[in-house]
């Protein structure tokens, strides 16, 4: 863990914070915003990818803990007082979990709002005055399955559209101050989270969903994998922070036309989509 006085004298330098930053997008973020010259102050989960590297603070972060969280914030607090500028907030920690509505036990939806919501909530109301302050960007990592919920990720696309709601909210409100909310929607992306959501426990699944689910697993994920490299969505996001007039949502794809042109698809087609791409016969669908 670097030393907090020692960056408090590198006063003229910029400063992003970016959670969950263990792997994947935060992990591929962090160099590249180096690189261009910030402080960056981040949380880990488990193990400090950067440990003793200059120009970064790390802390060991849980964000479903509140306690944890005011701490990362007040620390983060005490280097804009000593004279560091937020340029951007980006809540980049989340998780993926699912499975059929029917068998989800809540504790898995608690989890998932804690960590891809909630979390995201408690790390900007306490950091709104130090944005205010600097004029800064705050970045909100969504999903484009906040705005096409697939089946059998209903705990997953539900924070994710909780999360939309949330960002037009505190764009709008912030605006007038001059910070900028900026709400990422990757579509596939090959990132860790999604071989972690192919390792999450289905015990508690129903027979009649199995063969569906498991042609999901295989598809969506697999999808996932052959997504944007997490090195090339970094280096958008890396774009977004410089930018001096942001736009409220960026999609981060391969292919963005491609996902532009999935939201004009009709529910209806869209639902008869899903039902052949993954198998899902085991109901008799009018």
């Amino acid at each position: 863990m670097n030393d907090k006085n020692e960056l408090c004298n590198q006063r003229s330098k910029s400063l992003v914070v970016i959670t969950g930053c263990d792997t994947g997008i935060g992990r591929s973020l962090v160099p590249l915003l180096i690189d261009k010259g910030y402080l960056v102050f981040l949380s880990y989960l488990e193990q400090n990818p950067f440990a003793e590297q200059p120009n970064i603070f790390a802390r060991k972060m849980d964000i479903r803990k509140p306690a944890e969280l005011e701490a990362f914030c007040g620390d983060i607090r005490a280097l804009c007082h000593n004279g560091h500028k937020l340029k951007a907030v980006i809540s980049n920690a989340g998780v993926a979990l699912g499975g059929p509505v029917e068998n989800i036990p809540l504790a898995i939806y608690r989890d998932c709002f804690e960590i891809n919501y909630f979390g995201t909530v408690q790390l900007v109301q306490a950091l709104i005055p130090e944005l205010i302050d600097s004029q800064g960007k705050i970045i909100l990592n969504g999903s484009m399955a906040g705005r096409i919920a697939p089946p059998f990720m209903s705990p997953y696309a539900s924070s994710k559209f909780a999360l939309e709601g949330f960002s037009d909210s505190l764009r709008r409100e912030l605006y007038p101050f001059g910070v900028r909310t900026i709400l990422l929607e990757p579509a596939a992306v090959a990132t860790p989270i999604w071989n972690k959501a192919k390792k999450q426990d289905i015990s508690f699944v129903d027979e009649k969903y199995l063969e569906s689910l498991y042609c999901f697993r295989d598809k969506f994920i697999e999808g996932g994998n052959q997504g944007l490299t997490v090195e090339l969505a970094a280096l958008k996001i890396a774009k977004i922070v410089e930018k001096n007039k942001p736009k409220a949502r960026y999609i981060i794809a391969k292919n963005n036309l491609g996902s532009r042109l999935l939201l004009l698809i009709p529910n209806k087609i869209l639902d008869m989509i899903f039902i052949k791409m993954y198998r899902m016969f085991y109901g008799k669908p009018d």
